[in-house]
């Protein structure tokens, strides 16, 4: 028998931005707070924005559980929440790697764009290092291989 371990939430205190939205009963406008954070968290190619967003999305999700919600919103926000807590980490990395590998394109020299494909790699890899077994940074290590190859040849 194998047992799945639920994604650990921070604690509110955890986050920069902890008990800012306390005073606020408008659970609507917590919810948006919380779907674009979530949002942003997981596809910014900024790694602080990304960070910042993850932040805000822990104080909503915690603001909107002590508000009492129906016991409906109260599982999909908790399920999402958990969600983004297992996603983040590795999603983090390689949007700021594609965010690299698609300014890398924008360079008009060879040897400018292999720099920043050479700093994704060394982003990916220190990602793999801790998330041995994200198929996300996985995939974006291979493409970055290819990439860089392919640069490496044009280079010379």
């Amino acid at each position: 028998m194998f047992c799945v371990v639920a994604a650990q939430i921070p604690t509110r205190n955890t986050s920069k931005y902890a008990g800012q939205y306390a005073g606020t009963f408008d659970s609507q406008r917590i919810v948006e707070i919380f779907a674009d954070s979530y949002r942003l968290a997981l596809s910014s190619k900024n790694p602080d924005t990304a960070g910042d967003r993850f932040a805000l999305a822990v104080e909503a999700y915690h603001q909107l559980m002590s508000m009492g919600p129906s016991a409906d919103v109260r599982g999909s926000v908790q399920r999402a929440m958990e969600n983004l807590v297992e996603l983040f980490p590795a999603q983090v990395v390689a949007n700021e790697v594609l965010g690299l590998r698609e300014k890398a394109r924008k360079l008009k020299t060879p040897r400018k764009q292999l720099d920043l494909l050479r700093r994704a790699r060394e982003i990916v890899d220190r990602g793999l290092t801790e998330h041995p077994s994200s198929s996300v940074l996985q995939a974006a290590a291979a493409e970055l291989r290819t990439e860089i190859s392919q640069s490496e040849a044009a280079a010379t």
